[in-house]
């Protein structure tokens, strides 16, 4: 075996696997590396093992699971940041099973380790008055409103995440003869949709452009010193405008408000509006459409119209008490 096999094995692994195969999207790619960049962190600094020493039998089922429990206990990693870390480790597992089949048992137990259960908690969501709350709050009079009330809109319009917002360029706006807008769209695994957007979207969105000279391959959402909004700064600018809104209206504490509860505000405002879920899951860009179904699990409407359509039992004979009969009596105390 030689000495720097698990180096080549995860530099190819980048490589020719998620970069040339896969075509893993840029957020994939630096998931994945963020993932072992903690991890020889921590085998350098918790196993003393230098990068450039690690063999592949160090990479086994007991290390791992060591590793996990200091990403929970010491970095204070969620429950779904662990299972994040996980996953990235057992993909690259799986595409050593390939490349050196010799490791297949330190491998099968590695893959075998289970990921933590993690609280489902209920969706977070807007309605349209809290998001008419939110768009208002923005300072229109300035540049930086105009951007937030912009990036607002269309969180909403599109049901985007905050990735695929910060990359859309000027030639992903296809603004028709009559003035509707397509708005096109890159997402995971790069898979490209688009979505409609409505006539006052289109309209700010067109100003914007006119405003700020953005041509084909401009991005649409400038940052300070960078080429474009980064999602840091995407987010702060959201909690700004949050937080000027809740001195208003104090009922928006009560929900942490974050990029992507615009996404789900989307899904439960097609929901709520009749859509079905395979077209939500179109238009959110979900594989599966099963994943869109906990916004249906997350209606409460949706509930209580079918709790309408339920019969209520008849509860008059709940004051009778029930009396065995002796017959029964017998039966149980011969058993």
């Amino acid at each position: 075996m030689k000495n720097n096999e698990f180096q080549n094995l995860l530099q190819n692994y980048f490589m020719k696997r998620l970069i040339n195969q896969q075509r893993a999207s840029p957020c994939t790619i630096q998931a994945y590396r963020d993932t072992f960049r903690i991890f020889l962190k921590y085998m350098h600094d918790e196993q003393g093992a230098k990068a450039d020493t690690i063999h592949m039998e160090a990479i086994n089922a007991d290390t791992i699971i060591e590793f996990l429990n200091y990403l929970e206990q010491n970095r204070k990693n969620t429950c779904k940041t662990v299972n994040n870390r996980l996953a990235a480790i057992k993909a690259f597992m799986e595409y050593v099973s390939y490349e050196s089949p010799e490791y297949l048992e330190i491998i099968r137990r590695v893959k075998a380790i289970p990921f933590r259960n993690v609280e489902k908690k209920d969706i977070c969501y807007l309605t349209r008055e809290e998001m008419d709350i939110l768009l208002n709050a923005c300072e229109t009079a300035n540049p930086n409103g105009r951007r937030d009330y912009l990036m607002l809109l269309l969180l909403y319009n599109s049901g985007m995440r905050i990735s695929e917002m910060i990359s859309i360029q000027g030639q992903d706006a296809i603004i028709s003869g009559n003035g509707h807008c397509h708005l096109r769209i890159m997402g995971k695994g790069r898979k490209e949709r688009t979505v409609p957007l409505w006539l006052s979207t289109t309209k700010c969105i067109s100003e914007y452009m006119h405003e700020n000279q953005i041509q084909g391959n401009d991005y649409l959402l400038s940052g300070r010193n960078v080429e474009h909004l980064t999602r840091s700064g995407a987010r702060y600018r959201i909690d700004c405008v949050v937080k000027k809104a809740s001195k208003d209206y104090p009922l928006l504490n009560r929900k942490t408000i974050t990029p992507h509860v615009f996404r789900h505000s989307t899904a439960m405002s097609l929901l709520q509006s009749g859509i079905d879920l395979s077209t939500i899951a179109i238009w959110l860009g979900h594989e599966s459409i099963e994943t869109t179904h906990k916004y249906m699990v997350a209606d409460i409407t949706l509930k209580e119209n079918a709790l309408k359509k339920l019969h209520e039992p008849d509860s008059s004979h709940l004051n009778v008490r029930y009396r065995a009969t002796d017959d029964i009596l017998q039966f149980l105390d011969s058993l």
